[in-house]
């Protein structure tokens, strides 16, 4: 009966090393599929959730854009809506998603008037080429809520939490199971 409770003990090993490499497999499908994104779409944020009612009713607070980097500000229309950093923020780090305005010659090259569809007037700067990520050019309603729900700390904490869970259920809970199911082994052999 030892033969048996080894090839027992065998079988399980294959199957926590098949759940990891799947795991595995689907990481890898996350990564590749983030890399062929900002490689296909000429930036290295090719997402970004819409977290303002600045365009409303075009984008809605909560939708997720995808946004195309691979476009010069001379090859944008009037109408298109982009997204770019705020020109007065010095930092950079400030977001803006905007319909085109007007476009205008500035110093040798060329700038954008923009404005959101809600709001009453056209924005008081201009945005150049330095400043401009992209041109939205999907839409998708409503998924961007988590995202906002879920912002820092927050997030951190609920990957925590998950990260958690899956080691109780996989370590603590999974290893008790594991061990009646063997001594059950044991004591039906005997």
């Amino acid at each position: 009966m030892a033969g048996g409770l080894s090839k027992e003990v065998e079988r399980k090993g294959f199957g926590r090393r098949r759940e990891l490499m799947s795991l595995a497999l689907i990481g890898l499908a996350v990564f590749g599929g983030w890399y062929a994104f900002t490689a296909f779409l000429q930036t290295p944020t090719p997402f970004f959730v819409v977290s303002s009612g600045s365009m409303i009713p075009a984008l809605e607070v909560g939708d997720i854009i995808l946004v195309n980097g691979g476009q010069r500000v001379d090859s944008l229309e009037i109408g298109e809506i982009i997204v770019f950093t705020l020109p007065t923020n010095p930092t950079g780090d400030r977001v803006i998603v905007h319909r085109v305005n007007g476009i205008i010659g500035l110093d040798g090259e060329v700038g954008l008037k923009t404005k959101g569809d809600n709001n009453p007037s056209i924005d008081g700067w201009t945005v150049r080429e330095r400043e401009f990520i992209g041109k939205v050019i999907l839409r998708i309603p409503a998924i961007g809520w988590l995202a906002i729900w879920l912002a820092p700390p927050l997030n951190y904490y609920a990957v925590f939490l998950i990260v958690l869970l899956i080691l109780a259920v996989e370590y603590g809970f999974g290893r008790r199971r594991d061990t009646s199911e063997y001594e059950e082994i044991e004591t039906t052999g005997e």
